[in-house]
């Protein structure tokens, strides 16, 4: 196990958090953050700094892997430009991005991630990304999910991660198409044994059944952003009846290992191999999958079966955002969590205050 050294003296500004809607608040909030950048990048910490050019040829970086190509990258540059009067080091590619409204290949950006990398320490960066995260990733897809009347924790934080990886966009491989084609299947009213039921087309569905279904819709389209490692780790949470989050969930992370996030925001492995790896609570790929019936069924959820009833979600399921770097920590790497004004070490956002917070050298270890 790794340990990242983590210090932070300055003053926190009012709180992004502050204006969230009724979807993920506090403890669960701090843990599908975690659990999504564990998924995404190895670590439990936002990657600031991270930027890379991707297949495409576009460059792909910072927290929510913001893009040359759909002017996500734009976004989170002029709201640096705000906070800075428009001196830094992004000046120099202004004109291009301005010129074609945010989106450029990487080859009209040299020095693009060189850039990006130098102020990947710079907290007013950091609240420049945390503007655009909250408004245009965090607040859509809860609002979403509040749309479904999803109340669970784990359908709240499955719809989070989904406009991290693909987008929060209405597009068939985004957020907004794969909930669409998920209710489009739903012809029938659905049980299940979860806390919660929604409206979908004038049917009461189960909410934890509804969720398969949307992660079967979800594995329908390409592996991009540990997309295949969510659906994994969220079916294992699932077939584990991780449904409601407390201080801490079992999780499977970015490899498939078995391991749990908490609210001290840490990220640990088990410490020994799980005696029985056949069990439905030790796989992230089971070997049943939920019958077609529209009843709850005991057997283990496997998303990559073609039992839900879902139409096949066609496209290719790009999204919005472009492939991330690997975000692999060192021993030396000063990262904290949280992100924007909520940048923090070991303590969870629940526990701060709105309004400006001053950390006087605060040191905390994380654990990943």
């Amino acid at each position: 196990m790794k340990l990242a050294r983590c210090s932070l003296a300055s003053a926190l500004a009012a709180a992004l958090l502050g204006t969230a809607n009724a979807g993920l608040s506090d403890c669960p909030k701090d843990l599908a953050f975690m659990l999504t950048n564990v998924l995404q990048a190895g670590q439990i910490q936002f990657p600031y700094a991270s930027c890379e050019e991707d297949s495409s040829g576009v460059y792909v970086a910072g927290i929510a892997r913001f893009s040359t190509e759909d002017g996500s990258a734009w976004k989170v540059i002029s709201a640096y430009h705000d906070i800075t009067g428009g001196d830094d080091v992004f000046s120099q590619f202004d004109g291009v991005l301005a010129k074609n409204n945010g989106g450029s290949s990487s080859s009209n950006l040299d020095g693009f991630c060189d850039a990006w990398t130098s102020v990947g320490t710079d907290q007013k960066f950091w609240s420049a990304q945390g503007t655009v995260f909250e408004k245009d990733y965090f607040n859509k897809s809860q609002s979403m999910a509040d749309d479904l009347g999803v109340k669970l924790s784990i359908t709240q934080a499955q719809i989070y991660d989904t406009a991290i990886a693909h987008g929060a966009g209405s597009s068939s491989d985004q957020l907004g198409g794969m909930i669409k084609t998920t209710n489009k299947g739903i012809t029938e009213d659905i049980s299940g044994d979860s806390s919660n039921s929604l409206d979908i087309n004038g049917y009461t569905v189960d909410e934890v059944e509804w969720l398969k279904r949307f992660l079967v819709t979800r594995a329908k389209y390409k592996d991009v952003h540990g997309a295949k490692a969510s659906i994994d780790s969220y079916t294992y949470m699932i077939n584990k009846n991780e449904t409601v989050w407390g201080s801490k969930v079992d999780v499977l992370n970015d490899k498939g290992a078995e391991g749990d996030v908490d609210c001290n925001n840490s990220y640990e492995p088990y410490p020994k191999p799980n005696p029985n790896p056949g069990s439905s609570s030790s796989s992230s790929q089971t070997s049943s999958s939920t019958k077609s019936s529209h009843h709850h069924s005991t057997s283990s959820f496997d998303p990559y079966g073609d039992e839900q009833g879902n139409d096949d979600g066609e496209g290719d399921g790009e999204g919005d955002n472009n492939d991330g770097g690997d975000g692999e920590p060192t021993d030396t790497e000063e990262h904290c969590y949280g992100y924007g004004s909520n940048y923090h070490c070991g303590a969870s956002t629940s526990n701060l205050a709105l309004g400006a917070v001053l950390f006087a050298g605060l040191t905390a270890f994380v654990s990943f």
